[in-house]
């Protein structure tokens, strides 16, 4: 195997003085060892404009990340002047992971994201300059129909504003308006196009057509600009706008592009093929001087057009950029020969539109030789028989050896599972389905809605029943239906029935004081004979209502229903972690919270009865959260959608429903299309959506490592019998596939629709050795201070209370920060602007009442106002917020820097600041000594530069007491002792709980803790 070794000694030395990272023990060998020729082309490319080509299974992430390491080794690139670009917050993490590995040291702020995250960061860093809120809101689709919703009336909309159905077109409005951006299309845009057409219209006076067409885009155009103005005005923005702005901020603000140009020196563009146009606008100015951008993709597997992405990015990558290098990945380390050719027969039916043709590469991909892997295609008379035969064929395999974890079915769309899932059910064959959606119709999340309609409406009947049915009240079955039975008969609510028996009525007319309506002698016999356990519950049911009613009139949404998880004890009860299915039902819980937090956000001032109603909006937007999923590391199969298995590769795949009018689906345009004429991305000459669902197909087929099934069945509940989808005939060359002799019998098609089997919810397993563990000091101290603390954070999520003492310490943090910040650009900021970053950080949360909120929020005004004072002539800082990460073993710890100083070239102070009160330089010191994050802190100082710091300091804010302690080498190889121990107990699944009375007391979950210390 070559190595690169001599390469070191040709590396140009930096332009200027700068400090790069050490380069102790980095050789390039271990880098570039193990690649094929062509992966070590890319990873060592040095300077310009770089297309890699990467075919499916060739080692994508790894030439990405290696390249990274070896910039960084070879001292091209100090780690901060990387930039890399993904598009999954998952493949961002990967990517971080690999790197750590490659490289001996740890580094500071090696920039690895999400375009969005990068953009967000960006539009933070810049609110000034952009005219933004520092503290923006992102809204979700969801969100921006709601926020449509509420401004309906105040947009110039005629004909997509139908008084009889005035939100008929608010779906179709945002998707139109994302359509806009995602193409660098502004408002302005928009309306010199409608004036085009007005134009046109004119000088035509009997064109009613394009008339018509004219008032129509007149409109549309004049609700873009209005909904940018509202967002505006609102201090809001869309999921869209963290690249669109971006890209608004660099053309208007020279200075911030610059400052970006000289940051990032190499970026790197995973996934390119899934670019939308405006996203590639803002690779391209930022890599305009240098032009040292490598981009990462491959046509063939381009599938998110309906997102926005312009295959013709990676397509005229070349025409861009006319000196790239092109590199073409052709080894495929995953699939057998005989599946890659079938799916190479089926993607050169997109011909000519593929970079292949475009540019003359050869894109054939060269895998394993097994003579027995071709892939099986199979039709069957009936849905139910196919799923049948895939739970039979999984069974199979895996009595004879293989995990259930080595399957997996792919599915055209979350809706389409269903009948393998049954099957599977029945077969008693665990699966993990990896659906997009559902939460909302989960038990414990329906009793927490029901719950939330019953105190904004008690007259909600039918969540007042869901409530009382539930494992929290339990109220008799028998006596519950008969008085939904009376609340029935005599038109009353439930609530009001409820009230009645509360009464214990002796008497027709007594009974129906106040109740809401009149009993009648058989009412009152039949509330008379109910149980007194169930008399008991009504009772207990109905306090809780007027009581959570009561706390909803003053209290922010999250804190009533908190209230109610734990005064029902349902929190405590599924805290006890006594099943696994309680550990899925507390995450999904604590999904539903963000969901409530994100609300709170929205609508600082908002109260339950408001939060019902933005659910209801969110629902009927077609809002429905994903649920918390299964450990990745359980051994069942996955059930996944094809563009969610993208990436992944499993032993044996089966794809189904592989029939036309499903794969391919049926072009579905969007109700209100961007026209052609705002589009700047070049489309395909060919079908743009049977291409894509080809594209998709051979994305389906290339996941597979040893087997590759494709099932269709000609029954499907369609009136007509369905055909075999066309890729079959492609992909195979042939005619058709063998149709299964079994036929569903009568019987069968009956047992069909009986209950499944329920498939209990599997214990994590613990983690293997060689998996990837990233923690961080937090992570690491609630481990240590006790285990089961650790799992309630960090595995279950269990919610709790906002805390006033958080609320207060986060927002002083902010504004220390933006002064720290403001201080390492050479800007002295004034007091009033860290005030007003103090002020716009602070939430209403968890203060015991507003006189506690006003004297706690002038506190921290005068806190802060102390603090700058004795900043001043002090020394600026040299980091700022700042992210670090090291690697012992397969263990990556990460944690970010409060602030570093830097003096004479190499001394270094570590500066943490904590809100606690400390009174005395004593208790100070001794606190800096003990501190577990401060070594923490020193031991990844010493990995990223050999050196320890100078000292480590903790300012306390509200004395202005610093506490001083020099780490030792003993100190960092004791935490580094402390790491390895925790992530040793972590891997294993040990939660184990070590309850303590001084740690109990203090700790958030001590109420609701089975272990905790009294």
């Amino acid at each position: 195997m070559r190595t690169d070794e001599p390469v070191l000694a040709h590396a140009p030395a930096p332009s200027d003085d700068r400090l790069l990272v050490p380069t102790r023990d980095t050789t390039l060998a271990p880098i570039v060892e193990g690649l094929t020729d062509a992966q070590r082309d890319a990873v060592t490319h040095c300077e310009g404009p770089l297309l890699i080509v990467a075919g499916a299974g060739t080692g994508k992430t790894t030439v990405v990340t290696r390249r990274i390491a070896w910039l960084v080794a070879s001292r091209r690139a100090r780690p901060e002047e990387i930039l890399a670009l993904t598009f999954t917050d998952k493949a961002a993490r990967e990517m971080e992971e690999r790197v750590d590995t490659l490289l001996p040291y740890g580094y500071t702020s090696l920039d690895i994201s999400t375009f969005h995250a990068f953009g967000y960061r960006l539009l933070r860093e810049n609110a000034l300059e952009g005219g933004l809120d520092p503290n923006l809101a992102v809204l979700s689709k969801a969100q921006q129909i709601i926020f449509l919703k509420r401004h309906l009336f105040e947009m110039p909309l005629d004909i997509y504003r139908p008084l009889g159905n005035p939100t008929a077109y608010l779906e179709a409005l945002t998707t139109l308006i994302a359509r806009a951006k995602d193409e660098d299309c502004t408002p302005a845009d928009y309306r010199r196009f409608a004036d085009e057409i007005a134009a046109q219209a004119r000088a035509v006076p009997d064109d009613v057509e394009t008339a018509d067409e004219a008032r129509r885009q007149g409109e549309l155009a004049a609700t873009y600009e209005a909904y940018e103005r509202l967002m505006a005005e609102n201090g809001c923005v869309d999921f869209g706008d963290q690249v669109y702005r971006v890209l608004a901020l660099f053309r208007s603000r020279p200075s911030v592009l610059a400052a970006c140009r000289k940051r990032y020196r190499y970026i790197l563009v995973d996934e390119f093929q899934d670019t939308n146009h405006a996203q590639f606008e803002v690779v391209r100015l930022l890599a305009e001087g240098h032009r040292n951008i490598t981009v990462v993709g491959d046509d063939d597997q381009a599938i998110y057009r309906f997102r926005g992405a312009a295959i013709s990015n990676i397509l005229q990558f070349g025409d861009v950029y006319p000196d790239a290098r092109n590199v073409v990945l052709t080894r495929n380390f995953r699939s057998p020969q005989a599946i890659l050719d079938a799916s190479y027969r089926l993607v050169v039916h997109n011909n000519p539109d593929r970079l292949e043709v475009r540019t003359g590469i050869d894109k054939r991909l060269v895998g394993r030789a097994d003579d027995d892997a071709a892939p099986v295609f199979r039709m069957f008379d009936a849905v139910s028989t196919e799923a049948d035969e895939v739970a039979r064929i999984i069974a199979e395999r895996h009595a004879a050896g293989a995990s259930f974890a080595e399957h997996a079915l792919l599915v055209r769309g979350n809706r389409d599972a269903d009948p393998y899932l049954r099957a599977m059910n029945m077969r008693g064959i665990p699966f993990r389905f990896s659906g997009s959606h559902g939460l909302y119709t989960r038990p414990e999340i329906r009793l927490l809605i029901a719950f939330m309609r019953v105190v904004a409406d008690p007259r909600d009947s039918v969540s007042l029943y869901a409530m009382a049915a539930s494992e929290i009240y339990a109220l008799d079955a028998v006596d519950l239906a008969s008085l939904c039975g009376v609340s029935r008969r005599r038109n009353a609510s439930l609530f009001d029935v409820l009230r009645v028996v509360e009464q214990a009525p002796t008497e027709v007319e007594s009974a129906g004081r106040g109740a809401g309506y009149t009993p009648t002698a058989d009412d009152i016999g039949l509330f008379q004979g109910l149980a007194p356990d169930s008399r008991a519950t009504v009772t207990r049911l109905l306090a809780d209502v007027r009581q959570y009613i009561e706390q909803a009139t003053w209290k922010p949404p999250g804190q009533v229903l908190y209230a109610f998880l734990r005064g029902s004890g349902l929190l405590e009860r599924l805290s006890r972690c006594e099943t696994p299915e309680d550990d899925l039902r507390i995450r999904n819980i604590a999904r539903f919270f963000d969901v409530v937090k994100g609300y709170e956000m929205v609508d600082e001032r908002g109260r339950l009865p408001e939060l019902v109603a933005h659910l209801d909006l969110l629902m009927e937007a077609g809002d429905n959260p994903a649920v918390a999923e299964a450990d990745p590391d359980l051994d069942a199969v996955s059930v996944l959608t094809v563009h969610k298995s993208k990436g992944l590769e499993f032993g044996h795949v089966f794809v189904v429903g592989a029939i036309e009018g499903r794969f391919p689906s049926r072009s579905r345009a969007d109700r209100l299309p961007l026209p052609a004429e705002m589009l700047r991305q070049v489309l395909p000459s060919g079908d743009a959506h049977v291409q894509e669902e080809r594209r998709l197909f051979y994305v389906a087929m290339t996941r597979a490592q040893r087997r590759l099934y494709i099932f269709g069945s000609h029954d499907t509940g369609a009136k007509r019998a369905a055909r075999p989808s066309r890729f079959i005939f492609e992909a195979l060359d042939t005619e058709g596939g063998s149709i299964a002799a079994h036929r569903t019998s009568a019987a069968e098609a009956i047992e069909r629709h009986a209950p499944g089997v329920e498939i209990p919810v599997s214990a994590l397993a613990p983690l293997p050795d060689e998996q990837f563990l990233t923690l961080s000091h937090k992570q690491l101290d609630d481990y240590m201070t006790c285990p089961l603390k650790f799992k309630f954070v960090h595995v279950l999520r269990v919610p709790l209370m906002s805390n006033h003492a958080v609320v207060y310490g986060r927002a002083l943090h902010e504004a220390i920060s933006f002064y720290n910040g403001e201080r390492k650009k050479g800007e002295m900021p004034s007091l009033e602007r860290v005030l007003s970053v103090f002020g716009g950080a602070w939430v209403n949360e968890g203060f015991l009442s507003l006189e506690h909120e006003e004297q706690r929020f002038a506190q921290g005004q005068r806190v802060l106002t102390a603090w700058v004072e004795r900043q001043a002539g002090g020394r600026a800082p040299a980091i700022v917020e700042e992210e670090f990460t090291f690697v012992l073993g397969r263990t990556r710890v990460v944690g970010r820097y409060d602030r570093v100083d830097v003096w004479d070239g190499d001394k270094a102070a570590i500066i943490d600041y904590k809100s606690t009160d400390v009174r005395t330089q004593e208790d100070a010191d001794k606190r800096a000594r003990d501190n577990f994050q401060l070594a923490v802190y020193a031991l990844a100082w010493r990995q990223a530069t050999g050196r320890l710091p100078q000292y480590t300091e903790l300012q306390f804010l509200e004395s202005g007491i610093c506490g001083k302690a020099r780490k030792s080498e003993r100190d960092v190889e004791e935490a580094r002792a402390v790491i390895e121990d925790a992530a040793r107990g972590i891997r294993a699944r040990c939660y184990t709980p070590r309850p303590e009375v001084r740690a109990c007391a203090v700790c958030a979950f001590s109420e609701i803790c089975p272990s905790a210390a009294r």
